[in-house]
């Protein structure tokens, strides 16, 4: 078995398990970056307009110490549903403030990290529980921006 990362084209899996969201509008986005106080980044955006959420044909992400976690899906990117719902989320979860949770279930969580500023990080979020027994959450750094995070996306081929 081999992989092969992302290079551009065919990001969503199809068909995708996933429902996607309504076709994403300029209208719509602003709406959305409003509500969190955000400016999403234009890779991002970009696939979202070509499909509004849904499973991913490149789902696995390497971190730097040899690990791989693997990412089914984005959420789609409306203001009462998906990405929408990332404030909520966050203080639901008990996740600092200024995450754009673009995928995750409610165990883990890709996320937008806007607490260094305008342009994002992003963070992997898992709940582990610590040595008392106790819910904690572990952050780990996936990559400095998302265009970053584009290229070390891959997927296994036979």
């Amino acid at each position: 078995m081999s992989i092969l990362f992302y290079e551009g084209t065919g990001f969503w899996k199809s068909p995708t398990e996933y429902k996607p969201g309504e076709a994403l509008t300029s209208g719509a986005l602003s709406e959305i970056e409003q509500k969190l106080d955000v400016r999403l980044p234009k890779e991002y955006i970009s696939l979202m307009q070509q499909q509004n959420g849904g499973n991913l044909s490149f789902g696995y992400i390497p971190f730097e110490d040899g690990d791989v976690v693997w990412i089914p899906y984005f959420q789609e990117l409306e203001v009462d549903a998906g990405v929408g719902l990332s404030t909520i989320f966050a203080e639901e979860c008990g996740l600092p403030t200024k995450m754009v949770l673009i995928a995750g279930d409610f165990e883990t969580w890709l996320a937008l990290d806007y607490r260094g500023g305008v342009e994002p990080a992003v963070v992997y979020w898992q709940q582990t529980l610590s040595e008392s027994g106790e819910s904690v959450w572990e952050e780990y750094r996936v990559a400095d921006t998302f265009s970053q995070l584009l290229r070390k996306l891959f997927r296994k081929v036979k």
